[in-house]
């Protein structure tokens, strides 16, 4: 059996164009919501909860793991390490997903910062001495941004999922309803320069997650306003482990760990 580590609409994709190729295929989501949209994929097992060494360990043992394909966000950092520790500790193969770039538009590009972290991203904002910072960033790095004392004044307006555990995560940051805005993306550019101009934006944080991200998007939106917006690089990881950017690169990594001769001719 092959694990998947599919907390992203990518990692629900692969788990399930695996199991229609006949594979047997165990997916693993962080959060119940995660769980929720894995169990709409046909023809996969499904675990649900968030994974330590220990944890992901008695997982592939249960199961018998071949394989591991980590499909997991860019920037979730710690759970792809955990996966290729827990590889390399079993002796068996794991394969990193790599979601291509995000397309970014020319128009102002001059507005366009990037950094290579959110210290980074911290010192482009203070740099900017915009007032009102939307960020969409997800909600782990709020906190980093709203208690920063180089941001001490700013008003911050951000975009999360539609869960209450994210609101309430924003809340217990003292952020209130109206700096809130719960949607589930990607959206069109369209919609995204209507929350900006709504908002009164003056700056945009976000994170270079590809188009499965909506990055173009959100960066196309705030430069045809005018606005600055501070692109966060994916971190950089070395890895001697394998990577693919295309479903044929997958289909062959795990036909040779299964001992299938089928998509040679991939």
């Amino acid at each position: 059996m092959l694990l998947v580590l599919a907390g992203t609409k990518d990692g629900r994709d692969l788990a399930g164009i695996l199991a229609a190729e006949g594979f047997r295929v165990l997916a693993s989501a962080a959060t119940a919501y995660g769980g929720e949209l894995l169990q709409e994929v046909p023809g996969i097992a499904v675990h649900v909860g968030r994974l330590d060494a220990e944890g992901l360990n008695r997982l592939m043992e249960a199961y018998d793991i071949k394989g591991i394909v980590d499909a997991t966000h860019p920037f979730a950092v710690e759970i792809s390490r955990l996966a290729r520790e827990a590889a390399a500790s079993r002796r068996i193969p794991c394969l990193c997903w790599e979601r291509p770039p995000a397309s970014l538009c020319k128009e102002n590009s001059q507005l366009l910062h990037r950094a290579a972290d959110w210290e980074g991203a911290v010192r482009c904002l203070a740099a900017l001495r915009a007032k009102r910072l939307f960020l969409a960033v997800g909600v782990r790095p709020l906190a980093f941004f709203v208690n920063h004392p180089a941001l001490r004044g700013r008003h911050f307006l951000v975009r999360v999922l539609p869960l209450p555990e994210a609101v309430a995560a924003c809340r217990r940051l003292g952020l209130r309803p109206e700096q809130i805005c719960a949607l589930q993306g990607p959206v069109t550019q369209e919609l995204n320069r209507a929350l900006l101009e709504h908002f009164r934006a003056e700056a945009l944080v976000t994170k270079e997650s590809g188009p499965a991200g909506g990055t173009g998007e959100k960066v196309a939106a705030a430069l045809s306003l005018g606005i600055p917006v501070v692109l966060v690089d994916r971190p950089r990881v070395e890895s001697a482990a394998p990577k693919a950017s295309t479903v044929e690169e997958v289909l062959r990594w795990a036909a040779e760990v299964e001992g299938r001769r089928d998509y040679d001719k991939l």
